[in-house]
């Protein structure tokens, strides 16, 4: 059977180059605001614009310079999150381009230099963890944080196989919110923008006595979407409404002990996920005569029954610290619950062909303790331990046209429990040299009941994983704030059962030995980072599609892959800064013999040998460039931001059907404060030049759906500090 493809979408490179020759280079990130580019805005942080070396990260469970820490890390403090418009995890590859983040339905799935997650699924974990606020969110629907009162999000590259342990096998994602202050201070913001969006927020902190602070950040967005559905002419079909509160309290009953306890709501019901588009009309809905396909622009959809995507969380969490003297003792304690409710037009046609519809309730409850040494001495160590208890109810139903009706087609339950200890010790044995030696166990107890109703077929079965990483690091100080080092790690992916494969054969775990060499340095104007890495990758979970909702993943695959990424941050006047980021990957499946791929017209399935292809969703060049221009205007001072963002083409399966070719993202960004420094006017554009790109991509029996990235939108916004 021949080899196809298909190609969706055109480079702006060039369009992009003329924008930054026209603004003189000026450019720097842009669209909305986030509480993060008010805590930017604040006197403080001016030192972290002349002194980039002040980034402080807590990859190692203790609070440490970035340059000292023997790991490839992007940190994107509040100041860069205000430059670049960062609001969600979805554009966190503007400011780190070996991090990609795509879609399935609302779930996200991060690749972070060519390990991520293809699918979602009831029963498998994700391959690139996500932290917020020091707890392990194993739930994608939730991965797609809204960064709203966010101090930083550091994005750890590699394996994190010993301090993260399971699920972090390509890297962790730690998002860092704001602690409650005793000293009074609130924001309140209005915006509006393209297609009738309007946003509100607030934030605010205060002291109650000298022991006790609270804080809390709540925000609102309306739109009524850029999606008109040309089979019924609605063109409000993608509008959405969304909010969240969180608040934070902190208590200091003496020195030396502290509690934050935080809860979080977060509610939206937003259809876009659902919006989907046949690509080149490749769609099970052929075969209904006068069949009307969307298919290439954001803009438009041709569905006979629109998706539906809604959303509700709240989580609970309490972190105690204890200061013992000789170490500290942190324990954090979650417990959140999420549900998701989607419906959608697998067909992504006008046809009467398939639309199904399903919920997924999932219950977390997480325990971890740390104890870790203080003091400078040349013996520093961590030791813990975590468990995990993490239930998933997944039910899915399909409606039948002829009856007119919905029909339930099968029930899911997963529940898996994990159990880690782990330590890490690092000692200098002579002056400026630094050895690390890390192990982790994990054993996992996974277990899965189905119920495929439409056919009568029952099942439950469990299964039993452990495994041991280690990481031995050596590190170099060149200089007081530059150092060079080495580092081997391993990761592990928890093997699974996967509610919707019918079947209680599990999934084994997958395992990365990977090896890296990198510099860092931070000295005066200047921030340079750059590694090179290795990963040999076992034993890869690979999952495609079937009819009726249903899985199948296997472990298929092996892979290596290399590559070397780089950022440099260089502050040329304390008015204006500039930042290159870049990496280049080369990914490539050594073993892959039975890759799935589909026949465009009958969409039946065939095998195709992937071995030297390419991994999904890693191209081979991503990249980033952006500056910061301030200058004082009519007694206050005019900020201007831009980022110019390219990715190269990649593929989003393994078989290589499903291309997305290169493309560029350019956003924009002013914003003047008034004499007061109290009051801000923000203008922003984002995908100013209307790139078209995907977002997600999949091919099943129905279709070959696609959904878009958001076409170019603008607006602007006011901002109260106080």
């Amino acid at each position: 059977m021949s080899h196809q493809s298909i190609t969706r979408g055109s480079s702006r490179l060039r369009a992009a180059l003329v924008v930054g020759t026209a603004i003189g280079g000026t450019l720097v990130a842009v669209p909305q605001a986030s509480w993060a580019q008010d805590a930017a805005a604040q006197p403080q942080d001016a030192a972290s614009q002349t002194s980039p070396n002040e980034i402080v990260v807590t990859a190692q469970k203790r609070a440490e310079a970035l340059q000292d820490v023997p790991i490839s890390i992007a940190a994107v403090t509040s100041q860069q999150l205000a430059q670049s418009g960062i609001e969600q995890v979805l554009d966190l590859p503007q400011a780190v381009p070996s991090l990609r983040v795509n879609y399935a339905g609302t779930f996200v799935l991060p690749t972070i230099r060519g390990v991520g997650s293809v699918v979602a699924l009831p029963g498998l974990t994700q391959n690139i963890a996500t932290y917020v606020d020091g707890y392990y969110v194993p739930t994608p629907s939730s991965s797609n944080f809204d960064l709203v009162s966010v101090e930083s999000v550091n994005v750890l590259k590699g394996p994190q196989g010993t301090l993260f342990g399971a699920n972090a096998t390509g890297g962790a994602i730690q998002i860092n919110t704001r602690d409650p202050e005793y000293k009074p201070s609130a924001l309140i913001r209005f915006g509006y923008g393209s297609y009738n969006t309007v946003s509100s927020a607030v934030y605010a902190t205060t002291g109650i006595g000298d022991k006790f602070a609270v804080n809390v950040a709540a925000n609102y967005e309306y739109s009524d979407g850029y999606v008109t559905n040309i089979v019924t002419d609605d063109d409000k079909v993608a509008k959405y409404h969304k909010y969240s509160v969180r608040t934070k309290a902190l208590f200091e009953p003496t020195d030396g002990i502290k509690f934050v306890a935080a809860y979080q709501h977060s509610y939206s019901n937003d259809p876009i996920s659902q919006m989907v588009v046949a690509r080149d009309g490749v769609s099970a809905g052929n075969a209904y005569p006068g069949t009307v396909f969307s298919y290439d622009s954001p803009k438009r959809v041709a569905l006979d029954m629109p998706g539906y995507a809604r959303f509700k969380q709240d989580s609970f969490s309490l972190k105690s610290e204890f200061d013992l003297g000789f170490a500290t003792l942190t324990s954090y304690t979650q417990y959140r619950k999420d549900g998701v409710d989607q419906g959608l037009d697998y067909d992504a046609s006008s046809a009467p062909n398939n639309f199904s519809y399903w919920s997924v309730r999932d219950k977390t409850f997480t325990q971890e303790v740390n104890l870790a040494s203080s003091g400078s001495g040349p013996l520093n160590w961590v030791v813990g331990a975590f468990y995990l208890n993490y239930k998933d109810a997944y039910d899915y139903n399909t409606y039948v046209y002829a009856l007119e009706q919905g029909v339930d087609v099968f029930q899911s339950r997963n529940k898996t429990e994990s159990y880690a200890g782990f330590a890490e010790v690092t000692y200098q044995p002579v002056e400026k040299l630094f050895l690390t030696g890390g192990v982790r166990y994990t054993k996992d107890k996974p277990q899965v009941a189905y119920n495929l109703q439409a056919y009568g077929l029952t099942g439950a079965g469990d299964a039993k994983f452990d495994n041991t990483s280690f990481r031995a690091v050596a590190r170099y100080q060149l200089t007081p704030r530059s150092n060079v080092y080495a580092s081997f790690s391993q990761g592990y992916r928890s093997g699974g059962l996967p509610g919707s494969a019918f079947s209680t054969v599990p999934v084994q775990p997958e395992t990365i030995n990977a090896w890296e060499v990198g510099y860092k340095t931070a000295e005066g104007p200047l921030r340079f980072n750059v590694a090179g890495f290795y990963y040999d990758y076992k034993d890869i979970q690979v999952t495609s599609y079937g009819a009726g909702g249903q899985s199948l993943t296997v472990n298929a695959a092996k892979a290596r892959i290399y590559g070397i990424d780089a950022d440099v941050t260089y502050t040329i006047t304390p008015d204006f800064s500039v930042t290159l980021a870049g990496t280049w990957t080369d990914a490539k499946y050594k073993d892959f013999p039975n890759a799935l791929g589909r026949d465009f017209d009958t969409l039946e399935a065939f095998n195709v040998d992937a071995s030297g292809f390419r991994v999904e969703r890693t191209p081979k060049f991503a990249g980033s460039f952006s500056a910061n221009y301030g200058f004082d205007l009519a007694g206050g001072r005019l900020v201007l931001n831009g980022n110019v963002f390219h990715s190269g083409k990649y593929y989003y399966d393994p078989a290589h059907q499903l291309d997305q070719p290169a493309y560029t993202l350019v956003n924009l960004k002013a914003t003047w404060t008034d004499p007061s420094d109290h009051v801000d006017f923000s203008i922003f554009g984002k995908n100013v030049f209307n790139e078209k790109y995907f977002v997600a991509s999949f091919i099943d029996p129905s279709s070959a759906r696609a959904r878009f990235g958001d076409p170019a939108t603008f607006g602007g916004s006011i901002t109260y500090r106080y």
